[in-house]
């Protein structure tokens, strides 16, 4: 089908956000952008550590919050859900570590590969319990207990979900929004044609030789690519182990997962990365997760189901560079299927 795509772009919740519409008016266009500006707002007003003001850091410096915005409510009760499906390795209790590792400002302030130079903490100590959360709705009060969350990983799916949603209530069409590399897609169903996402190899600004095909879905990566650091010498990420509160020791790289839904894609990448490769595959088999794994030398991985999605680039297209994709006798071909 013929189609004239616009595009807009909002900074919002430390990271851009790239709007793109197949088919819409010019007015239509503007209209949607101040839309979807006004909802990030409210989000960032919500969820953001970095905002002194925000009902976050509220939340966090008392273990309660009187009065919570339904977005609030919705997105403690989201980690909540997430740390019980997961077992615990989503858990949001993990603000003390990311202060503690220097990740107490924006990325942008603090920036990749950076060298930090920090007083002498103690690493803060694991929570001793379960995550847990409570809403009294007589008293109209959330509370979370002594422990302050981090809700940004998850905030930026719940983010993607609820403006994919506004956008297709307000009768778009066919649309795809990035954050920070993660990405929602909507397909009209007059639209024959899917959206077509590049796989960036993390060891370089190339691309990996496959593309995900998705009609209506998320894609969401946990990587090491951009956000690290160095403290005192030892590199640091920003994704922390509950087990240990530092950044996890893993033998992945980067996972990246294809799902229904944005915000569970964001905690099944998570989960999988800290498990490792052998276990994190064991469990996408298990739960007929769409992942691709890559390793910390370069293997490439990926459970069955990721097959559902994978469309391999043609010859002429961009061949990825730095990564080993296992058992593969041409660039072009599939990578070998594990799980």
């Amino acid at each position: 089908m013929k189609t004239e795509p616009r595009a807009w772009r909002i900074h919002a919740m430390g990271t851009y956000f790239n709007f793109q519409l197949r088919v819409a008016s010019q007015r239509d266009t503007e209209r949607l952008a101040d839309a979807t500006e006004r909802l990030l707002r409210s989000m960032e007003a919500s969820w953001s550590r970095f905002l002194a003001d925000s009902e976050l850091s509220s939340l966090n410096q008392s273990g309660e919050q009187r009065h919570p915005s339904t977005l609030l409510k919705l997105a403690v009760f989201e980690a909540l859900s997430a740390h019980r499906l997961t077992g615990g390795y989503f858990d949001p209790r993990v603000k003390r570590a990311l202060d503690h590792l220097g990740y107490d400002r924006t990325f942008a302030d603090l920036g990749t590969g950076s060298e930090l130079t920090l007083g002498q903490g103690s690493t803060p100590a694991r929570p001793d319990s379960d995550f847990c959360a409570a809403f009294d709705e007589h008293a109209d009060v959330l509370r979370i207990g002594s422990e302050p969350i981090d809700l940004g990983g998850i905030g930026k799916g719940l983010a993607l979900r609820m403006l994919s949603d506004h956008l297709r209530h307000s009768e778009s069409g066919s649309h795809l929004i990035e954050a920070g590399g993660d990405i929602r897609t909507h397909l009209d169903p007059r639209d024959d044609e899917p959206w077509f996402v590049d796989i960036e190899s993390p060891f370089s600004s190339a691309r990996l030789p496959m593309l995900v095909r998705i009609r209506s879905g998320a894609i969401a990566t946990s990587s090491l690519k951009v956000r690290n650091w160095k403290v005192g010498g030892q590199a640091k990420h920003h994704i922390i182990d509950p087990a240990t509160m530092d950044s996890a020791r893993s033998d992945l790289y980067a996972v990246t997962v294809v799902d229904a839904d944005s915000a569970r894609a964001e905690v099944f990448s998570k989960w999988i990365f800290l498990l490792g490769e052998d276990r994190g595959l064991e469990l996408a088999r298990d739960r007929e997760i769409a992942a691709l794994l890559i390793n910390s030398v370069g293997g490439v991985r990926y459970s069955s189901a990721w097959k559902r999605y994978m469309q391999v680039q043609a010859e002429g297209s961009t061949r990825a560079t730095g990564c080993i994709l296992s058992e593969v006798s041409s660039p072009l071909e599939p990578v070998s299927v594990s799980a």
